[in-house]
């Protein structure tokens, strides 16, 4: 009979312990974590509801409820899935959600000490505010979209919409698909943070980035990019000093335009002159530590943009020839801190008094670039005052300098046929495109040019690598024909 009584017992605690899962408004403790309970309430017209409350890490008591738990199945189970992020240390506050993300921008930049400045400036103008940016479609710049938003109200419609907005607006893919990573990185820090339960940014359809072969995104395809090594000798010849150097040593060593800007005289390791001419000459060597770049008007170095930009890059006799000539007439040749490339200002023209356009808006007047071009290249570096204590400044280099030498070029040299729209960075594609020609392996040129992994070489440059196998099928077809006899040879007959 006692042992009835024993179950009995047991049973009526059982059924107690759970009745107080579902009506207690107290807490109780399991390795550390605070149980979420369910209340059940009655509001002033008599209807009942049931809410949920829990204890977050920080102790803050916080509830779930209203017109959300009808019932006490709904509420016990989101009960059930608090309690089970607790554990896994993945819980969020609700109420959290809603900072706007103006302000978790602001603290996930902040947070970003890992980024180099200059990729911290750019996320500062594509997060700042809308008067801050420039273009007509900046309506569509990240603050004007979803700054003002609480988090929580972000969805991932809203973002596709947007998506779909700038793609319409004309922008690049590229640049529309910057913008939405970074709006992806501010909410999956929120979710880290507990202020959101998942990324409303995922799952949203991107423009895809097409060559111009429609090929593969990144792939440099466009024969306009590759110039010929007389091409670049015309352009360089097109150049006023001291930027011709620069020219020839951009096409024939593939730095970029920023750690061209950032080389000093003592980057420069050029080999003794040799006493024996029968002997081959020794390669110079460029060395790349730094890149230069300009934040809010203020120049200053930079390291290079990876850790494969760091690096030493060998360098043909003739650029150790032009590069030796061109340290003997540098006014700071013997300091190895001074830039290798000064910076300058272009010394303005006369004013004509003529207006630059008529009463249609149309332009009567040449661009500053064209009336460069016309000029000689002696009268072109009269036109230029050097400073000499300052590393180069690229934007201005580009405008006054090498854009007139494009057109000057073709001017001094129609036959040269170089695009007029030639950008700079088609010298580092040419210095690639004029490896490979020369036989390079894939891995060599990875490395003179920076490329951490050498699978980015031969994605960008795929076609470069194409290869028709005519030496291969040649030597391969000349083992099926018959064995070639010289003169000399008298074939032996058996008798049968």
């Amino acid at each position: 009979m006692s042992d009835f009584w024993f179950w009995m017992v047991l049973v009526v605690m059982l059924l107690t312990s759970g009745a107080s899962r579902r009506s207690s408004a107290t807490t109780s403790a399991s390795e550390g974590i605070d149980m979420a309970n369910v209340r059940k309430l009655t509001r002033p017209d008599g209807s009942r509801f049931y809410q949920v409350r829990w204890r977050t890490p920080d102790g803050k008591h916080r509830t779930k409820g209203g017109l959300r738990f009808r019932t006490l199945k709904e509420a016990e189970g989101f009960a059930t899935d608090m309690e089970h992020a607790q554990r896994r240390g993945s819980t969020f506050d609700p109420k959290a959600g809603e900072v706007t993300f103006r302000v978790a921008a602001g603290e996930w930049l902040e947070s970003r000490h890992d980024l180099k400045p200059r990729t911290k400036a750019g996320y500062e103008y594509a997060l700042a505010p809308f008067d801050k940016h420039r273009g007509d479609a900046r309506d569509l710049c990240i603050d004007a979209t979803f700054g003002g938003y609480p988090l929580n109200r972000i969805t991932r419609p809203y973002i596709s919409e947007w998506v779909q907005k700038m793609t319409a607006a004309g922008k690049r893919p590229s640049t529309v698909r910057h913008a939405y990573f970074l709006v992806r990185m501010v909410l999956e820090q929120a979710v880290v943070d507990g202020r959101l339960a998942s990324n409303p940014a995922e799952y949203v359809r991107l423009p895809s980035e097409r060559s111009a072969d429609g090929g593969t995104p990144g792939v440099v395809d466009d024969p306009d990019q590759f110039l010929t090594a007389t091409q670049v000798s015309v352009l360089v010849d097109a150049t006023p000093w001291p930027y011709n150097v620069m020219v020839h040593l951009a096409a024939w060593s593939g730095l970029r335009a920023a750690e061209l800007a950032g080389l000093q005289v003592g980057d420069v390791e050029l080999p003794a002159k040799m006493i024996n001419p029968n002997v081959a000459p020794k390669p110079g060597l460029l060395r790349v530590d730094r890149t230069v770049m300009v934040i809010d008007g203020v120049l200053s170095y930079d390291t290079p943009k990876t850790k494969g930009s760091r690096r030493r890059v060998p360098l043909t006799p003739a650029t150790v020839g032009i590069l030796r000539e061109y340290l003997a007439a540098h006014p700071r040749g013997d300091e190895v801190g001074a830039p290798l490339f000064p910076a300058s200002v272009l010394v303005a023209a006369k004013p004509t008094g003529k207006k630059a356009t008529d009463e249609h808006g149309r332009r009567i007047v040449p661009k500053a670039e064209e009336v460069l071009a016309a000029l000689p290249v002696k009268e072109a570096e009269a036109r230029l005052t050097l400073d000499w204590s300052t590393p180069l400044r690229h934007p201005s280099f580009y405008k006054s300098v090498y854009r007139p030498a494009v057109l000057r070029a073709n001017r001094l040299t129609p036959d040269a046929g170089l695009p007029p729209t030639l950008k700079f960075h088609a010298l580092r594609h040419t210095y690639a495109s004029l490896c490979v020609a020369a036989g390079l392996q894939p891995l060599a040129i990875a490395r003179f040019m920076g490329h951490s992994k050498v699978t980015t070489t031969l994605s960008v440059y795929a076609h470069l690598f194409e290869d028709d196998h005519a030496d291969a099928m040649a030597a391969l077809g000349a083992m099926a024909g018959p064995p070639e006899r010289g003169d000399n040879v008298v074939p032996i007959r058996r008798e049968g």
